[in-house]
């Protein structure tokens, strides 16, 4: 493996990886062949691979799984696979192919991990796809220049990705220059279109437009903001917010300048795992602190139930 490679692999998602061992979501694509070999090479064990067969394009599908088996017998790593109707079920659960391939994917993924107790799973997102994330997430205005984290914590199973500062094309060149093949990735098949557009036409025009690659410029940007971001939780976390019994504590909150109260009900919808926190769910739950609020129920995505209740705010989970 060239160094140049081993050395843009994200340090602490490779220590965590090469620590315990990990689970790679392997679909057969340049991407997850590419994260699964560097894996390898770089001696993480144990390691094993799960594929996620969507039934989308019938015998090409079934060949994207047979190549997977392949490749991890000839890697000696164990592989795991499920085959899903991933057009019935978006149709019976009335959402779209690239929404429930991605749900249908995860679960797969953790209960995988979780059966054969592996505390990590890789995922293949390199740098293009993080200069993707933080176009489309400040388009939609949700977490302003914000990228996908090299580590998360999936209810105590880590989430790595470590190739984000890897590009597209060097794995590309990579993969090709050591004779390595793969296949498309069968999750292109239900690629989400405004992705797609960012993809193939957005990033391209904002290259011509500045005369330069703006990847690694998007990336850097989202690697500062995660920096901040975390400076800030490691200071709110420093503050009196929660009660003995985790609620937030809401006559200190109030004490707090505006921005603060808002920094502090996203820390808090995050602790509780609350999905697709928006600045609109931020400033309607912040509204609903004062006891002079109307609402003191507010339902939020996943299941979730925002309540306050004698000078707390409590999330209750579905």
């Amino acid at each position: 493996m060239p160094s140049s490679m081993q050395d843009k692999l994200h340090t602490e998602a490779m220590e965590i990886a090469l620590g315990g061992g990990c689970l790679v979501g392997l679909s057969g694509g340049r991407d997850s062949v590419a994260l699964l070999l560097l894996l390898k090479a770089a001696g993480c064990h144990p390691l094993a691979a799960c594929h996620l067969n969507h039934g989308i394009r019938g015998p090409e599908a079934d060949a994207d799984e047979e190549f997977c088996r392949e490749l991890c017998r000839r890697l000696h790593i164990p592989i795991y696979c499920q085959k899903a109707d991933i057009p019935a079920l978006s149709r019976q659960q009335k959402q779209s192919l690239e929404t429930t391939a991605r749900e249908v994917r995860r679960a797969f993924m953790r209960e995988t991990a979780q059966e054969h107790r592996i505390p990590a799973i890789a995922l293949a997102h390199h740098a293009d796809d993080q200069a993707e994330t933080v176009l489309f997430r400040l388009a939609r205005g949700s977490a302003g220049v914000r990228g996908m984290s090299a580590v998360d914590d999936w209810a105590g199973i880590y989430l790595l990705r470590p190739m984000l500062g890897i590009t597209r094309a060097e794995i590309t060149q990579w993969l090709t220059e050591n004779g390595e093949p793969w296949r498309d990735d069968s999750t292109n098949a239900v690629a989400d279109v405004a992705r797609n557009s960012i993809r193939h036409e957005v990033l391209p025009a904002l290259n011509k437009a500045l005369g330069r690659d703006v990847t690694p410029i998007l990336g850097r940007s989202a690697r500062l903001q995660q920096e901040t971001l975390e400076a800030l939780e490691a200071a709110m976390a420093a503050l009196p917010l929660l009660d003995p019994q985790g609620r937030l504590y809401l006559p200190f909150v109030l004490e707090q300048p505006a921005s603060l109260r808002k920094a502090i009900v996203r820390y808090y919808l995050q602790r509780h795992g609350v999905p697709q926190i928006s600045e609109s769910m931020v400033v309607t739950v912040a509204d609903m602190l004062p006891a002079n609020s109307p609402t003191a129920r507010l339902s939020l995505p996943g299941g979730y139930q925002a309540i306050r209740r004698q000078k707390r705010l409590i999330i209750q989970e579905p």
